[in-house]
């Protein structure tokens, strides 16, 4: 309600807290890879409603786990119908953009290479609405060295040669 929203930034005003610096979570239910037509529609329709509410909120950036396979189709099958309900959330909801999450890599999700984190957003139509976020504890349990200093640059280095630091958003 408008009550609510003018609360949220009185509340964001008080704490010293910029709009650029909120970073909500999209829903672990949410998955706009599943090859299930009906699962996946409604998992769209989830997306699109979390993402009018940061747009009336006027938060300019949304956390999303990227997807699953569910164990029933490809990688980059997935890949297709994420970039593809991303692109309908855009066409939809203006302004916000979606920040895919790196994955840990457990059973069928995707996003734990970074391989695949590009792939998604090669596939986006507007870049400027989509980035990143570097979930350090998933990239270590995908299998990227950050325990050293030498491990972490290398890893970086990695990060900005597949994706590049100009996604990155968290």
């Amino acid at each position: 309600t408008e009550d609510q929203v003018a609360l949220f930034k009185e509340e964001c005003s008080k704490s010293n807290i910029t709009l650029d610096k909120i970073l909500p979570h999209g829903s672990y239910l949410i998955n706009l890879a599943n090859p299930d037509a009906e699962k996946r529609k409604k998992s769209l329709e989830a997306f699109i409603d979390d993402l009018q509410r940061c747009h009336i909120l006027k938060i300019p950036l949304y956390n999303l786990h990227p997807g699953s396979t569910v164990g029933e189709c490809s990688v980059k099958e997935a890949i297709a119908a994420i970039a593809e309900g991303i692109n309908e959330a855009h066409r939809r909801v203006p302004d916000v953009c979606v920040v895919l999450e790196t994955m840990a890599g457990q059973g069928n999700c995707v996003g734990n290479r970074f391989e695949d984190l590009r792939d998604i957003i090669a596939l986006v139509d507007d870049k400027k609405r989509v980035g990143v976020c570097i979930d350090t504890c998933h990239i270590f349990a995908a299998g990227y060295d950050i325990r050293t200093e030498a491990a972490y640059v290398k890893t970086m280095r990695q990060f900005d040669s597949i994706i590049g630091f100009g996604y990155l958003q968290g």
